[in-house]
């Protein structure tokens, strides 16, 4: 997979409430969807849709009873409506990459908050054809933190593990590098050493939650995870964790980084007929 070109200007925005510092503090903001271009996807598919870092809940008025829903619950019904739009009106024919961190607690006055987000990945699954991903940081399933979550079969749930989506070649590592006692964290060694197995053999794309830097732009992630990415050269890499300003960064390597940090891509082929008439 590689991207060909990508639309800055977004195709909709949803708009979701953001969590504040206190009671009351939350505030309204706006989730970017954007349109790129792939060089190509097997037959079975339109489109791509990757996400991450949904961490906000619908307005009020999108939530019947009881606090707002998440906005990952809230997206893929909206995701089929705007896909739409442009053409893509089989959703049974998109699959979903999510790069982890969907959850945003009930009274919106605390950042960074963790917490079950099995409804999101639910969600989606009910929604699109096929999903796979990985946990971020935040990201629980069920009430004992340590379990894997246990998904249908259309759900993949990816840690160090590898799958294909009509015949698109995925894997995917999810945490970040930290201290292993906490939440979804691995040593750098531990970290690398998994990244290290999932590349050894030829993929399509990357799923991550925390990733690589871009250090041409200045942008965050890990030096450490880049070398090792480079080395190996998958051909896209897709992230989240980190907000990028620019959603798509060319590594020196030639591997393509797409940042979905609270933003929706929606990834399709190359029209060829329109580009060669």
């Amino acid at each position: 997979m590689r991207v060909v070109s990508i639309d800055y200007k977004p195709i909709a925005e949803v708009c979701f409430l953001n969590a504040g510092r206190g009671a009351g503090g939350y505030y309204e903001d706006r989730l970017p969807i954007l349109s790129a271009e792939l060089q190509e996807l097997p037959s079975g598919l339109d489109a791509v849709i990757a996400t991450a870092d949904l961490q906000g809940r619908a307005r009020f008025q999108k939530s019947q009873s009881g606090p707002p829903r998440l906005l990952g619950e809230v997206l893929p019904k909206i995701l089929t409506e705007v896909v739409a739009t442009i053409g893509l009106s089989n959703p049974d024919r998109i699959a979903v990459l999510l790069a982890g961190d969907f959850y945003t607690v009930p009274a919106l006055d605390k950042r960074g908050g963790s917490g079950d987000v099995s409804s999101v990945w639910q969600s989606f699954g009910r929604s699109f054809g096929a999903v796979a991903g990985v946990a971020g940081n935040h990201d629980t399933f069920g009430p004992n933190q340590e379990t894997r979550p246990r998904f249908p079969k259309q759900l993949r749930f990816l840690d160090g593990d590898r799958t294909s989506i009509e015949g698109i070649r995925v894997a995917g590592i999810g945490g970040i590098i930290g201290n292993p006692t906490r939440l979804q964290r691995r040593t750098e060694q531990e970290y690398l050493e998994v990244l290290e197995s999932l590349l050894l053999e030829p993929l399509d794309v990357l799923v991550m939650h925390d990733g690589p830097d871009a250090p041409s732009c200045g942008f965050k992630g890990s030096s450490a995870v880049r070398e090792v990415i480079e080395r190996y050269q998958p051909p896209l890499v897709v992230r989240g964790h980190s907000h990028w300003p620019d959603p798509l960064v060319e590594l020196a390597s030639g591997v393509q980084v797409l940042n979905v940090d609270a933003r929706a891509v929606v990834l399709r082929a190359v029209d060829r007929t329109q580009a060669n008439p």
